[in-house]
């Protein structure tokens, strides 16, 4: 039961949840980073734009997790706000490059919708392809609709109710603050549910007014909104569940980001004779004359 410590509330922590706190700040946390790093080394010379987009969110992922654990390492109650928000700025710039990385990856080797003299997978699905004829694009028109759905439902943690949450308790027998000032909460769900929705926007208007090559800026920028938006209910999920018991937000923020690294090595692996061998046999592909490609309105 919470009780007061001169002056501040201290709650106990049981041998389980003390050891959980261990693991995951000197076990858990070392390993994951040190695998971005050495993800971000072996894309290093990479040019596929995918591999790039990669490469970088690692990069970021790291430096991230660089700044966490200074903050947590060097400064008394992990209170530098500063290093704070750069930790969530390297985490917001990581899954929104991983984000990129994926949209590039299945466009470039599975769906081949951005390359103009290349049929694209789902002609046989749609009835007509603005490939061959001066018609609006389903697929472009449903990315259109998913940003402004994704603008609405960003905004979700702004429903969210700001809460101070301090408190100590003894982690091995040493005495431990932990907090989540509201400093940081204006950040992750006022500040970051608006970035992403105007990214959002910015997304679906790039594709709906501009006539030529909108595919590029528009695909930037919806997996930007993503990796704000990702960033943003992640904190907004781990600390409104856990925020009377921060060990168990701290815990599940590590795993869950151990998961995320163990998912890039796995799916470099898996896929790992497309993205690396360069002996490979093209995908095959249906080439389209090139006075057939049309840009299209929506």
């Amino acid at each position: 039961m919470p009780h007061s410590d001169n002056g501040e509330i201290f709650i106990s922590s049981s041998a389980f949840e003390q050891l959980a706190a261990i693991l995951t700040a000197f076990v858990v946390k070392p390993i994951y980073t040190i695998l971005a790093l050495f993800i971000a080394v072996f894309l290093w010379k990479k040019n596929e734009i995918e591999l790039k987009a990669l490469k970088w969110s690692m990069i970021f992922f790291f430096l991230g997790e660089n700044f966490c654990a200074a903050n947590f390492l060097f400064t008394e109650n992990h209170d530098s706000h500063m290093l704070e928000y750069l930790h969530s700025l390297g985490m917001a710039l990581s899954f929104g490059f991983a984000t990129y990385a994926l949209i590039e990856g299945i466009d470039q080797n599975a769906l081949r919708y951005s390359e103009p003299k290349k049929t694209c997978s789902l002609t046989n699905f749609c009835r007509q392809c603005h490939k061959y004829e001066n018609v609006s694009c389903g697929l472009q028109s449903f990315f259109i609709f998913m940003g402004i759905a994704g603008a609405i439902v960003a905004l979700m943690p702004l429903s969210a109710e700001l809460h101070l949450v301090s408190y100590n308790t003894r982690i091995w027998g040493t005495l431990y603050n932990y907090n989540h000032p509201i400093v940081y909460q204006l950040v992750e769900v006022r500040y970051y549910p608006f970035l992403a929705a105007a990214l959002f926007l910015a997304a679906s208007l790039t594709l709906w007014f501009k006539r030529e090559n909108p595919l590029q800026p528009s695909k930037l920028l919806f997996a930007a909104a993503l990796g704000v938006m990702g960033f943003s209910f992640f904190r907004f999920i781990v600390f409104h569940g856990f925020r009377t018991k921060l060990v168990w937000m701290d815990f599940w923020e590590e795993v869950t980001e151990f998961v995320y690294v163990m998912a890039v090595i796995f799916m470099l692996w898996i896929f790992r004779n497309q993205l690396f061998l360069k002996n490979n046999k093209p995908r095959a592909t249906t080439n389209l004359p090139a006075n057939n490609f049309r840009s299209s309105s929506i």
